[in-house]
């Protein structure tokens, strides 16, 4: 579903702010999903950015969730045998958590709004969350649509919060606002304003020595959990492809042009 989509980037000196928007929807399918891991990747190699901002381009939107529809799609084709679970863990959605996981620089998520799905997994993977006071909903809803968080983010979660935590965060399908999100630990600051307050940390970042930043970056990544992020989306393909019953929900679940905040 790529109705208006739309990733840009701007530079602010040494900063450079990526915008991912796809109204009306706000949800962020494989075509998005590469379109922002493009523009990430760009800026990663960019010698002139030195910090990265990833925030939402429409108003109250960071990134809805994952494109359901997509999802179905994909387990029908696994069904059917045209692709298999392995290529899950090399889909748009992997290469950004990878390029994340490995970056040199560090990225700001700067939330402006709804997080959710596979839009908070990505916010996951950034160097630190700042989100807008009374924004939302944030959460990993996916266990109520039979499904769970696919792209790594139980792994990522788990860094931030510890297995356990992370663990019921998934089975209890959590949705919170951002003040509950910094309680808990998933985001770092609440700011009226969450990409000013992004730029400015971005700005003090981009004037550290960049070797310095660039072995913070490097000696404080977790190396043990790239098995279990790559094993994550495997079986998430494992899933939806193995169960017809499932895939018939999700296709009604998205023909229904429901969101993952309205499920129960």
């Amino acid at each position: 579903m790529t109705e208006g989509l739309s990733v840009t980037a701007e530079h602010d000196g040494a900063v450079a702010v990526i915008r991912y928007a796809n109204p009306p929807s706000g949800l962020i399918s494989n075509k998005g999903a590469a379109a922002l891991a493009q523009a990430i990747g760009r800026e990663l190699q960019r010698e002139a950015t030195r910090c990265l901002i990833l925030t939402g381009g429409a108003e109250g939107v960071f990134i809805r969730h994952a494109d359901v529809a997509q999802i179905q799609r994909a387990g029908e084709a696994v069904a059917s045998g045209a692709v298999t679970p392995e290529s899950f863990a090399h889909s748009p959605f992997a290469h950004i958590g990878h390029m994340l996981d490995a970056a040199e620089k560090p990225v700001i998520a700067a939330i402006n709004g709804v997080c959710m799905g596979g839009g908070l997994e990505i916010a996951l993977a950034c160097t630190l969350r700042i989100a807008a006071r009374g924004c939302g909903p944030i959460g990993l809803p996916e266990i109520r649509l039979g499904i769970f968080p696919g792209a790594g983010g139980m792994a990522r979660m788990a860094r931030l919060v510890g297995a356990h935590r992370a663990r019921r965060f998934a089975l209890d399908g959590t949705v919170v606002g951002a003040e509950e999100a910094l309680r808990i630990g998933i985001v770092d600051e609440l700011a009226d304003d969450p990409l000013a307050r992004a730029i400015d940390i971005a700005n003090v970042y981009a004037g550290r020595n960049p070797a310095a930043v660039r072995a913070i970056m490097e000696l404080a990544a977790i190396e043990d959990d790239d098995a279990a992020i790559e094993r994550s989306m495997i079986r998430f393909g494992e899933l939806i492809g193995g169960s017809c019953e499932l895939r018939h929900r999700l296709g009604t679940f998205a023909a229904g042009a429901r969101r993952l905040d309205e499920l129960e």
